[in-house]
């Protein structure tokens, strides 16, 4: 991967605020975020099968945070060279890990994968633990979509 597109697609640290103001920005179309890490084989499978869903789905913003240390960004940019995915991928920001954890969701153990998938207003309708398929991410994409409720007309 060329250095521009790899600085585009690995966009930075985020810390939890800046990722609950990331999700904000995205106002008016759901928006799945993916936590994950290198030494994870299950958040590998699903980051990969979240990277197909995202360039089949551009009516959804995809935003992907991995938890690796910062020592680690080396793996992290091998696996963002190999995988490609059509979205932003953040570095978690240093700082205590409980901190970003319950920063993000006090319920979230910490365990990855985990996804969160917000409605078109930005309200958090799924949290998903453990390693998911295609089609769990489906339905909660469609819970998604039902939770926002029909566009009004312009």
């Amino acid at each position: 991967m060329t250095a521009a597109l790899l600085a585009l697609a690995l966009a930075g640290q985020l810390s939890a605020d800046q990722l609950h103001a990331r999700v904000a920005q995205e106002h008016g179309q759901p928006v799945v975020v993916s936590f994950w890490a290198t030494w994870c084989v299950p958040c590998r499978k699903e980051l990969s099968v979240l990277a197909t869903l995202a360039r089949e789905r551009s009516d959804v913003a995809w935003i992907s945070v991995s938890i690796d240390d910062p020592s680690d960004r080396p793996a992290v940019e091998k696996l963002i060279d190999r995988l490609r995915p059509p979205f932003p991928v953040y570095l978690k920001a240093t700082g205590p890990d409980q901190a970003f954890i319950d920063g993000i969701e006090p319920k979230w153990s910490g365990v990855v994968p985990m996804t969160l998938v917000f409605d078109a207003n930005g309200r958090r309708v799924t949290m998903i633990s453990g390693e998911q398929g295609r089609a769990e991410i489906e339905r909660a994409l469609r819970a998604a979509v039902a939770a926002t409720g029909p566009k009004a007309p312009p």
